[in-house]
């Protein structure tokens, strides 16, 4: 089989995404929001989304919102603004002060008169702990404006840095040539200085074979491979080899499940209803054999999209396409209730294709991202 360009393979799927992974990992290590508003960048914006945004809905939402129907001593806290303004007692928080900021005075209970919650269970150690660090690294928040009715926050909910255009960050190093620097390692030495560390030593050939191997295929390479490969002293020696673990069926098998883990691919079924209940899910390895072959075959991605999401309706009719419908149809039965069923299709589309769980959109517009019931049940309608 004679070796593909690398500049083909990456516009592919199976064969430039062992590579694009590893870019888009080691770039997001560095990369630098879009948008110029200091507040949406960096730690404590992580700290807000995972920790604090979550605590606020759950905890004082209920009595400190205006789309909950309750802003009691006049304190909102359901957007930036709000705390900034404060309430009765003045401003809540004072950005990057927390001991000189009345809403942690207020969850720690040491003022008699000022108590927050005033009713039920009161805030952990923890809870505490992280509305404190966030307060202290400046308390970012990129809600700027109230919630609406729906409980959607509008219009920054779109704000957040995974909603932004992707832009590739410029490159430049005062201490090298950029020029003929993989980006990745532009990525990886400014990493390294930051901490401190310098890069390790090159590989040896033994070394590098069996990283090579491991990679692409899953398997060391046999005596004789490796033999073959520290006896060739050709410049493109170890180009040749990855030419041949990607040609290998092995690298299907090695990478392919990868995907079937987005896809919650199964065999088996992990448990039964009915006595002498079948513990095979029919037909599923057409799935497994599909993923696999596509890899395989360098099939481009968008066409590999297109198939597991409407195979049967694409205007080019290729029977073996069909197979990758399984995305969809694999999974739970759930009794036959078809409401679930779909729901299920939904949860397993948005985390392999957007990276987002949407099942909140169920009940009610997405409080944190900005996903609408509506297009929850337009989704619905078509699946």
């Amino acid at each position: 089989m004679k070796p593909v360009s690398i500049s083909v393979r990456s516009r592919r799927l199976p064969r430039g995404l062992l590579r694009s992974l590893i870019i888009v990992v080691l770039t997001l290590a560095s990369w630098k929001p879009v948008s110029n508003a200091s507040d949406l960048a960096g730690p404590g914006l992580e700290i807000f989304e995972s920790k604090i945004r979550p605590l606020l809905a759950s905890r004082c939402y209920g009595c400190h919102s205006k789309a909950e129907g309750k802003v009691k001593a006049g304190l909102e806290l359901d957007w930036k603004g709000g705390w900034e303004k404060g309430g009765d007692s003045g401003p809540a928080i004072v950005a990057g002060d927390p001991e000189k900021s009345l809403l942690i005075k207020a969850v720690r209970f040491t003022d008699p008169s000022l108590q927050m919650p005033p009713k039920g269970e009161r805030l952990s150690a923890q809870e505490i702990e992280h509305l404190s660090a966030w307060i202290k690294m400046g308390a970012p928040d990129p809600r700027n404006a109230p919630l609406t009715k729906s409980g959607q926050q509008a219009p920054s909910a779109t704000a957040h840095w995974a909603f932004q255009p992707l832009r590739p960050p410029a490159l430049s190093s005062p201490g090298g040539n950029v020029k003929d620097m993989n980006p990745v390692d532009f990525f990886v030495n400014q990493k390294l200085e930051e901490s401190g560390l310098r890069p390790a030593e090159a590989a040896n050939k033994h070394t590098l074979l069996r990283r090579a191997y491991f990679d692409l295929i899953g398997l060391p390479p046999t005596p004789e491979q490796s033999q073959a490969f520290l006896g060739d002293v050709s410049a493109n020696a170890f180009e040749k080899v990855v030419d041949e673990l990607l040609a290998s069926p092995h690298y299907g098998e090695r990478w392919g499940r990868h995907w079937l883990d987005v896809a919650r691919y199964s065999d088996t079924k992990g448990q039964f209803r009915r006595q002498r209940e079948s513990s095979v899910y029919p037909y599923a390895w057409t799935y497994r054999d599909y993923v696999i072959e596509s890899f395989n075959q360098d099939k481009p991605y968008p066409q590999f999209i297109q198939e597991q999401i409407a195979a049967d309706l694409l205007p080019r009719k290729d029977p073996k396409a069909l197979a990758g419908l399984g995305f969809l149809t694999l999974g739970d039965r759930f009794n036959g209730n078809e409401n679930e069923i779909i729901n299920d299709r939904i949860d397993v589309l948005s985390k392999g294709f957007l990276g987002l769980t949407v099942s909140c959109a169920r009940c009610h517009d997405h409080r944190f991202d900005p996903v609408p019931t509506a297009d929850y049940y337009s989704l619905h309608g078509i699946l």
